[in-house]
């Protein structure tokens, strides 16, 4: 009797195990030694701000990319690129504008491209949780230039940042059974000082801007039913830093420290053992904050933002 029960026990717990094993399209996965990965979204951007008693609406498309290869099981890097396509900002204020197009300005082009690294530190198969430590760096590559919406003469700006940035992140997780499973995420992210060019209408204004510092928290919760269905629920709360930025020329902007809110949902389907197609969904509502320009107080109001879009996820 001893010995079935033994037995048992063994066989209960290597069920166990087993029915925790990190598989492909989990939040918690770590690309295995050799493995090559590669995820490419489609997403259309909405963008809402009240600003100076204008309303601004921006609309696009935003194509990101991302490249990782694993060295070996516990240590991973990969860079990702994203693109604005057909990003236009129109002023909601004035409806009666006969010729729309004249007012609105684009801002298209190629993001700050990320390079970054993972290191797995603890496994869930050796340890109860997965811990994971992280490296993320966005550099600028181009000269950022910020448009000008005006009824007669818009004037262009483009995607870039101008501040290259370097982030430090930290995640801890577990599938704790076959169907469920989640993920807490803290990160701190550094931006250098860069120069930003405003293309307004009235002439270009060229911004020094200053150094700042964000902080961020996320928890993530995926529930797979099935091998092959997954749905993913995140939330995210990000401290954004004050930042300044001198007016060559004389002034200053100030812009307040405030809390981002994010909320998404993904729906992913395992179309192959080394294929994921899925759907994602994200809403922001975000807080009111103050922007001084040369001594005058100006609230950036009524903040949201929202993207869906399509992804799909390869492993080689």
């Amino acid at each position: 009797m001893r010995k079935m029960i033994a037995v048992a026990a063994v066989v209960v717990a290597t069920s166990a195990n087993a029915a925790e094993e990190l598989k492909f399209g989990d939040v918690n996965y770590f690309l295995k030694e050799g493995q090559f990965n590669v995820a490419a979204d489609v997403n259309q951007t909405f963008d809402k701000y009240k600003y100076q008693g204008t309303t601004l609406e921006t609309r696009g498309v935003l194509f990101s990319t991302q490249f990782a290869y694993a060295y070996n099981d516990q240590f991973n890097a990969f860079l990702g690129l994203d693109y604005a396509y057909d990003r236009e900002t129109e002023d909601k204020t004035n409806p009666s504008i006969s010729d729309r197009k004249k007012a609105d300005y684009s801002s298209d082009g190629l993001a700050n491209p990320i390079l970054g690294a993972n290191y797995r530190y603890m496994n869930q198969n050796d340890s109860r949780y997965n811990v994971d430590f992280g490296v993320l760096a966005r550099i600028n590559i181009e000269d950022a230039e910020k448009g000008d919406t005006n009824i007669t003469n818009a004037k262009n700006g483009n995607f870039a940042d101008s501040r290259s940035s370097l982030e430090l992140n930290a995640r801890t997780g577990r599938k704790w059974n076959i169907a469920n499973e989640w993920q807490l995420a803290a990160g701190a992210v550094y931006f250098t000082e860069g120069d930003t060019t405003v293309n307004d209408v009235a002439g270009d204004i060229k911004l020094e801007d200053d150094s700042s510092f964000d902080l961020y928290v996320r928890a993530t919760y995926q529930y797979r039913p099935v091998n092959e269905f997954m749905m993913l629920l995140s939330a995210q709360a990000t401290q954004v830093g004050e930042t300044q930025s001198d007016i060559k020329g004389g002034g200053k902007i100030e812009s307040d420290s405030h809390l981002d809110w994010d909320f998404g949902f993904v729906a992913k389907y395992l179309v192959t053992d080394t294929f994921i197609a899925r759907i994602n969904y994200n809403i922001s509502r975000n807080p009111d904050y103050d922007i001084k320009t040369a001594g005058t107080t100006e609230e950036l109001s009524r903040r949201h933002a929202n993207f869906f879009g399509l992804g799909v996820d390869f492993l080689f």
